[in-house]
């Protein structure tokens, strides 16, 4: 059941990305592909995702090729469970690969988890897909796999998926 909304979410993201795109398809700016034009500071929120729950992100792109780019990440969230009332802030952090033309780019990465208010500590391996407009919209949909270094911890050690809206300038 979890899965099928996911499915249903992403799909639904999919048909937003094409919607919005196809009014763009005539600016000249669109004619270059890669990297070239790309902005590069890009401030997104995230559900569920490398904090397990929601983020905030601040992500820096730093262009290497024509159509390659690295990108550095930093993130967090507050979150505290059901069974406590302590302040938890979790750190994210993640570099990657992005790889693609003018607006639509594969999105590889790895990252890490750090909770301040639990002995979880999660590795994330990522690879999705990145739309990232010409007029600064970006919304990434990002199958994981997520590594608990916790023994015997709930979460984790399994397939987990991201999706992110956000604005780049």
């Amino acid at each position: 059941m979890k899965a099928l909304l996911q499915i249903e979410i992403f799909l639904l993201c999919l048909g937003f990305i094409f919607i919005c795109d196809s009014g763009n398809a005539q600016d000249a700016d669109l004619k270059e592909s890669g990297m070239k034009n790309i902005r590069k500071t890009v401030f997104y929120f995230e559900i569920m995702g490398n904090a397990a729950v929601w983020s905030v992100n601040f992500e820096r792109i730093i262009p290497v090729g024509k159509k390659l780019g690295i990108f550095l990440r930093i993130g967090g969230n507050e979150y505290h469970g059901a069974d406590t009332n302590d302040l938890s802030i979790n750190i994210i952090g993640a570099t990657g690969i992005l790889y693609g033309g003018s607006k639509h780019f594969l999105d590889t990465g790895i990252g890490y988890t750090y909770f301040t208010g639990s002995l979880d500590r999660l590795i994330v391996f990522t690879g999705g897909y990145r739309y990232q407009g010409p007029k600064g919209l970006v919304i990434r949909a990002t199958p994981m796999y997520i590594i608990n270094t916790q023994k015997g911890d709930t979460f984790g050690n399994n397939i987990w998926f991201g999706l992110s809206f956000g604005y780049a300038f």
